[in-house]
């Protein structure tokens, strides 16, 4: 289904004056120029919204941001899949302990319905051994 979504949209495309990008200039150049058609109106968020409609479907967690300034600048891996990715148990069990492997302090988005099980798919005791270390949004 994703890939006819793809194949239409790639063929209306063709009739579009101007592709307009979530982005900016300063951001990738190099696109921009190459496709003179893109025109760069963002980074659009929920800040720049009009009336009542926000720039995201999911509540904001503003913890992570004070949880974001308590960590050492460039520090934090930042891991986020989107809306399309579904893991199996494993792969997530295995993305999870690799997070936890890094020592690193790391940020995970993680939608409910990232994995094909519903419940609690971490591994067993990984909340507990990765502490305030890891952040899970």
């Amino acid at each position: 289904m994703i890939y006819e979504l793809f194949v239409i949209g790639n063929k209306n495309i063709k009739l579009a004056k101007w592709i307009l990008c979530n982005s900016a200039y300063e951001l990738e150049a190099a696109a921009f120029t190459s496709f003179p058609e893109m025109l760069p109106i963002g980074p659009l968020s929920a800040s720049n919204k009009l009336g009542d409609k926000p720039g995201s479907f999911w509540t904001e967690d503003s913890a992570c941001l004070s949880w974001l300034d308590q960590q050492p600048a460039c520090s934090v891996i930042y891991v986020a899949y989107g809306s399309f990715t579904v893991f199996d148990n494993t792969q997530f069990q295995e993305l999870a302990l690799g997070l936890e492997l890094t020592n690193k302090p790391f940020l995970l988005v993680v939608r409910s319905d990232m994995t094909e099980d519903t419940g609690d798919f971490y591994p067993k005791g990984f909340k507990e051994r990765i502490g305030s270390r890891g952040k899970i949004v």
